[in-house]
This record gives C-alpha cells, structure tokens and sequence, in this order.
C-alpha cells in the first residue's frame, strides 16, 4: 500500500510495538491488543495490504484468515494452572495448518510445524498416515431413513 495509506493506519493503531511493525509491513495479532487494533490488523492481512502476519493461536479459530504459508513455532503453550507447558490440542494445530492454500483464494499452501524432535514422529504418523475409520451408521441407518421420511419438506 502507498505511504498516506499506511499513514492512515499507523495513526489509527494504538500499540506502539504494532506500529512499529507495521511500518515494516508485518502485523501482529494477540490478545493483548485492543480490539480496534486487531481489526485493523486482521482487514489489512486479509486484503493483502500485509503480507506477514504474526499470531498467536487464538487466531485460528473464529477469525477467516486464508494464507499461502503457516508456520506453527510450536505446539506446547504454558498453563497458568498447572504451572508448566503442555501439548496444543492437536485440533489447534490442525486449524492453524488449515488456514494454508484454501481452495477459493490459493492454488497451493504450506503448512510448516516446528516441534521437538521426540515429537517429531508423532506429526509425521498424524499427518501422512490415515486413521482407520470406525463408522456405526449402518446400525442406525433406518433410524436416519425414517428421520428424512418423516420430516415435512419445503420446495
């Protein structure tokens, strides 16, 4: 974006370290923004005006943030309760890789996760290995027939 434009932004932008960054084209998402600056944020990344967006993990869920690459630095978060880090849900994970190479607005995506090396086996399985699929719908496959019968329709 030209400069005014950027101009226009930055003066808009309460959190000095963002506006830092931004100045440079790299934004910053966090939960310890004002809301106004995530917003601000968030419209410029998805309309191209940044092309780097550093995130925490909250990001990944309920915001529509599609990028070509997603690099996850790890997959252990400290828990104030317990006082230690522990694992990132591996949906967590899942939804942040998810957000690279979305069909209607790329061609391709990357996803890149760094872990530690005793964890490095467990992502490879999870990821280029299926699961086995248990299913017991034909169990209760009448019951889901019957449902769709019985259910009025509109044209």
């Amino acid at each position: 974006m030209d400069e005014d434009t950027l101009q226009d932004y930055l003066e808009r932008v309460q959190d000095s370290n963002l506006k830092f960054s931004l100045g440079f084209g790299i934004g910053l998402h966090h939960a310890g923004l004002v809301e106004s600056d995530r917003k601000i944020v968030e419209e410029l990344f998805v309309n191209r005006k940044i092309q780097i967006l550093v995130a925490t993990s909250t990001l990944a869920w309920g915001v529509n943030t599609p990028t070509h690459l997603v690099v996850v630095k790890g997959t252990e978060f400290f828990d104030a309760k317990t006082h230690r880090y522990v694992d990132m849900p591996i949906t967590d994970v899942l939804q942040m890789m998810g957000r690279a190479g979305r069909p209607q607005y790329d061609t391709s995506g990357i996803a890149v996760i760094f872990v530690q090396d005793e964890k490095k086996n467990f992502y490879k399985k999870f990821l280029y290995e299926p699961f086995p699929v248990e299913s017991s719908l034909h169990m209760f496959l009448h019951d889901h027939l019957n449902a769709e019968v019985s259910v009025p329709h509109r044209a």
